[in-house]
């Protein structure tokens, strides 16, 4: 495990490419998010892109033409229309930078002898995911409320046309773009399809990989979360730092697990280091006692799901002294530096529509007070949620 080879997959946990991909698969994402919030916000785009009336691809919130109640509902549902986008670009970044954290350390622990099973997060027990879906949903009735109201309005021959002609533009604009999103991220809480697949561990030096795979240690993130780094000074002091602290804990776990679970059921086994690897470790230095020691201040619990790769992967000690955990380390930074800057243009954007709709209640609107709790609502979780993933992944 110690030599000094570098094999053609380890290339897939550099900074450069980690991040290059990321930035692709999410940025494309973002990239439609934001030209969305850009029709929504910016009428001149718009016009400039469909070259038709401004507001045509939301309903005219208007009380003479369509009474108070529809208006209600009308200024309601574009209250979602205009939080989507800024929302999920915000969830989209919390989710690229789990991904970028789960791939960075797969393949270093990998190279060190050290397997972390990823659990895989249900996106329909993340609130993330919810919030985001409850905004789409609501959005997305806006438009068929909106063909309904046509529907009752034109009722000539070219009625069945008009709504035709509206279902296309609503489904061009706000419908395909939103979908995509939504599976994207769903299918994004699942980091292992992003993984080395076997086949490729073995391509490259079969017989370094047998061994390797002898002397392999197992953990899975339950166990291995809560690993203390004591005097890491390179990145095999952190694998064996994890191989060893959840060897015990997860021993802690699984005593745990058969007391909560059916007597006839197995536990699930949170760790399984090889005594051939143990000696290794306490070879290197890194006795037992040392490294299970707990710290006087128990680690918060954190709200980014992952957030506990950053604080490995960020701790002081091992950032001066190991060369490769450094350059990640800068890139981190400036990759958090840009999608903060990303959050907190989403988060102006709906505070200047909080600001405008503000503005309408007291021209004498009364309609947009619902429109002002929802906008107020969702502004409020977006600063929360925006501030606690960067101090969770960048102040770790």
């Amino acid at each position: 495990v110690e030599d000094d080879t570098t094999f053609e997959w380890e290339s897939l946990g550099e900074p450069l490419f980690i991040f290059s991909y990321t930035a692709m698969v999410v940025g494309r994402q973002c990239m439609a998010l934001s030209l969305l919030a850009l029709q929504v916000f910016s009428p001149g785009v718009q016009k400039m892109l469909q070259q038709h009336n401004t507001n045509s691809y939301l309903m005219n919130c208007d009380e003479e033409a369509v009474g108070f109640a529809q208006t209600c509902i009308c200024e309601t549902t574009k209250a979602f229309v205009r939080c989507f986008a800024p929302v999920s670009i915000i969830v989209a970044l919390v989710v690229a930078a789990q991904l970028i954290l789960c791939q960075r350390l797969f393949y270093i622990m990998l190279r060190c002898g050290v397997l972390v099973d990823f659990k895989n997060l249900s996106p329909f027990k993340d609130p993330l995911f919810w919030w985001v879906l409850l905004n789409g949903v609501c959005a997305m009735s806006h438009f068929v409320f909106h063909m309904l109201v046509v529907q009752q309005m034109h009722i000539g021959k070219d009625n069945l046309q008009k709504v035709i002609d509206s279902l296309k533009q609503d489904s061009f604009f706000f419908g395909l773009p939103s979908i995509v999103y939504v599976l994207f991220l769903y299918l994004s809480y699942d980091v292992e399809w992003l993984l080395l697949p076997l086949s490729k561990f073995w391509e490259s030096d079969p017989e370094w990989a047998q061994k390797t795979s002898f002397e392999m240690a197992f953990v899975t993130e339950r166990a291995a979360c809560k690993t203390v780094l004591q005097d890491a000074t390179c990145i095999q002091d952190v694998a064996d730092a994890i191989a060893l602290q959840s060897l015990d804990r997860g021993v802690e776990l699984q005593r745990a697990d058969s007391l909560t679970t059916n007597n006839a059921a197995r536990p699930t086994r949170n760790a399984f280091v090889p005594e051939a690897r143990q000696q290794k470790a306490k070879q290197a230095h890194i006795s037992r006692r040392q490294v299970v020691s707990v710290p006087a201040q128990t680690p918060r619990n954190y709200f980014v799901e992952r957030a506990w790769i950053s604080r490995l992967l960020s701790d002081s000690q091992l950032v001066a002294q190991d060369r490769k955990c450094r350059t990640f380390y800068f890139a981190w930074v400036i990759w958090m530096c840009l999608t903060s800057f990303m959050c907190l243009a989403a988060v102006a954007a709906v505070i200047l529509q909080l600001k405008n709709d503000i503005e309408d209640i007291i021209a004498g609107h009364g309609e947009e007070y619902i429109c002002v709790a929802i906008v107020g609502t969702n502004v409020l979780a977006m600063i929360v949620v925006a501030c606690y993933y960067v101090g969770d992944l960048v102040f770790p």
